[in-house]
């Protein structure tokens, strides 16, 4: 097929159009362009929601849809939803009609990447010369576009590679998709190939210049992409994808503060984004800077409204968050949060009434958020209503690690670590849920203790490395008040004590013995599948044999 072969009296009557707007006229007036052009296969929608409903159960060939409709969908969140249930075929156009002038809209808009966006106001020659260019590649491009739909990578592929040599016209698309393609299927030196090819052709375009970055990411040369993602951005400040590849390639690095900064500097440019308020979100947490994630889930829960992203799981992670930070904050603020906390909660239990996890989620971070602000009695019956309706045998990993959180809150330790040795056994091939509860063991208190007891934590390792025993186990031992379970912590100072004593007999006298042996017991509590349960047996063998030999020499 030769790009010649095209014609718009040949196409437009076999098309069949969806026309999305809340205004009757425009939908009329946009029927009447279309017919002129010599269609007649001619659906409407007045919301997003009609919209996505009539793309469920019919198959249209070209979509043209505004982005403002009122309330409800937009036509962005239309664009991603039909994306998300393969409800737009790839061998189908989308295109976004808008009279939004803003840059936050326009930048959000265009990340979603339609086929085209139109602006209002709107002629019929600009909509015929759109579509008509818009169609004309389509058929070109229909053997590749038509594998994508079959989802046959291999055979998309193939067809990017015979069509290569025949259309000129849209090679950078071809090498574009050719690129991205061999990337998704593992072939990554093919797509780097492919993309040094388009950077040696003229315009060195940016999408080359990131799939090379994408490719040094999956090949974990983490350094390499960071080199490569800076000096893109540096060229186009705007380019806000760019941006999401350097804050993974740091937080895999480990640089998670400067992963934070990236994430902010690109929500400062395109802040309607909310995959990326999500992920600023979970790296501001592991940060431990609330403020900064409270903050970012709260736009996460107000932008996926209406739109495929929307899940209680945001509403519950911003009552958790709100928690921690009201947690024993009587002030006016502290209270402030602690109101928005239950009031986020209560929206989410309305919203979700059917999810019973996430109701009953909802109701434990309740009780923690009461109990922070004072509330015992409240916390505890919230607590009870919720342990009522969960069995430790069969509880899903999350809820008993909600549960165990607020036992530990309330202050009935025993319950919290029997429930979470039980999980251990249930999910001990589970390596994120073993994780999340040896992180609960370790420092089952407020988020205000945790970073004071981290910093004395760091105060003693840097002690200890320097020689200094008695300084290391003076910290160790303040850390512990704030986190008197800690194992990580427990084992640094019984070794601490044992290497100041000499480690024989003759050398640790019997207090240091029974500071160790308190330690020890603080931590009897560890499953054995907690990372830290071999070095207990360890040192537990060796304080054992010491005791018995200080015995017997005595």
């Amino acid at each position: 097929m030769t790009d010649s072969s095209f014609s718009s009296e040949r196409v437009f009557p076999k098309l069949k159009f969806l026309v999305v707007d809340d205004f009757e006229n425009f939908r009329n007036s946009l029927k009447a362009m279309l017919r002129s052009f010599g269609a007649d296969k001619i659906e409407t929608a007045q919301n997003g929601k009609e919209a996505v409903y009539r793309c469920t159960y019919e198959r249209f060939d070209v979509v043209l849809c505004d982005y403002n409709m009122g309330e409800g969908k937009n036509g962005q969140q239309v664009l991603e939803e039909l994306r998300h249930k393969k409800l737009l075929k790839h061998t189908s156009v989308f295109a976004l009609v808008t009279a939004e002038t803003s840059r936050d809209i326009v930048m959000s808009a265009r990340e979603y990447q339609p086929d085209t966006y139109i602006t209002k106001p709107l002629t019929r020659a600009t909509l015929e010369k759109r579509l008509e260019s818009l169609l004309e590649q389509q058929e070109a491009l229909y053997p590749v576009n038509a594998a994508l739909d079959a989802e046959d990578l291999g055979a998309a592929i193939e067809r990017c590679n015979e069509l290569l040599p025949k259309q000129p016209r849209f090679r950078p698309w071809l090498q574009r998709t050719l690129a991205d393609l061999y990337y998704r299927t593992g072939g990554y030196s093919e797509a780097h190939q492919v993309y040094e090819s388009a950077l040696s052709g003229r315009g060195s375009p940016n999408w080359a210049k990131l799939g090379q970055g994408k490719v040094l990411v999956a090949e974990q040369k983490w350094d390499e992409a960071i080199a490569q993602f800076e000096a893109l951005i540096e060229k186009n400040p705007d380019y806000v994808e760019a941006y999401d590849w350097l804050a993974k390639a740091q937080q895999e690095k480990g640089q998670l503060r400067r992963a934070q900064k990236t994430l902010e500097t690109a929500l400062k440019i395109s802040p309607k984004a909310i995959v990326r308020q999500q992920h600023l979100a979970e790296v501001s947490t592991k940060n431990q800077d609330l403020e900064a994630a409270a903050m970012a889930w709260r736009n996460t829960v107000r932008l996926s409204e209406n739109s495929v992203h929307e899940a209680p799981t945001h509403h519950l992670n911003l009552g958790r968050c709100l928690s921690d930070l009201s947690e024993g904050d009587s002030s006016e603020e502290g209270r402030k949060r602690a109101g928005e906390a239950l009031q986020v909660l209560q929206q989410m239990q309305r919203r979700y009434r059917e999810d019973s996890r996430a109701e009953l989620a909802g109701t434990l971070i309740a009780a923690r958020v009461h109990a922070g602000q004072g509330d015992i009695r409240e916390s505890r019956q919230l607590m009870e209503q919720a342990r009522t309706s969960i069995d430790p045998d069969t509880v899903d990993a999350e809820t008993g690690l909600e549960l165990a959180r607020t036992l530990f809150t309330l202050e009935d330790t025993e319950a919290a670590q029997s429930l979470l040795r039980t999980l251990a056994g249930r999910f001990e091939d589970s390596p994120g849920t073993i994780a999340d509860i040896e992180s609960l063991l370790d420092e089952p208190v407020s988020m205000g203790k945790k970073l004071q007891a981290r910093a004395a934590n760091r105060e003693g390792i840097a002690a200890f490395e320097a020689g200094d025993t008695d300084k290391a186990a003076e910290a160790f031992g303040r850390a512990l008040e704030l986190v008197p379970q800690h194992p990580a912590l427990n084992l640094n100072l019984v070794q601490i004590l044992l290497k100041a004593a000499g480690g024989s007999p003759g050398g640790v006298d019997a207090g240091t013995l029974q500071r160790c042996t308190a330690s020890l017991n603080r931590i009897a509590h560890l499953p054995p599948q907690h990372r830290q349960y071999k070095r207990y047996l360890s040192l537990q063998k060796k304080v054992a044999a010491l005791t018995a030999s200080k015995k017997a020499s005595s």
